[in-house]
């Protein structure tokens, strides 16, 4: 099953909060914990934003990675590297994109 990231929304995510997720890179499959979903869409476009946990090593590089997950199934996402700490590393996803309008909303009478 692949996810079609372009219609995707904050809720697709924040129901997976805490779940893993899958990707691989060139010389390893690692796993990610979904650890924040951000909301910031309002009337006009959805803008959210994913926060993944993942190990120290090896560090992914800012690309996109494909990713798997046991519900949500397989999609595409560019991550960049914004954080460490004890607890691992941190990748963040940002997806924005507008709304559209139906035909003729824009036009005045």
């Amino acid at each position: 099953m692949t996810l079609p990231i372009d219609q995707t929304v904050a809720a697709t995510f924040a129901e997976h909060l805490h779940s893993a997720f899958r990707l691989s890179d060139a010389s390893a499959m690692l796993e990610l914990e979904l650890v924040e979903v951000t909301d910031a869409s309002n009337a006009r476009q959805v803008n959210f934003s994913l926060l993944f946990r993942g190990p120290l090593r090896p560090p992914l590089a800012q690309q996109i990675y494909p990713f798997e997950h046991d519900r949500l199934g397989r999609f595409d996402l560019f991550i960049v590297p914004v954080q460490r700490d004890a607890h691992g590393m941190y990748y963040e996803a940002v997806v924005n994109r507008l709304i559209e309008s139906p035909p003729g909303a824009h036009e005045r009478d």
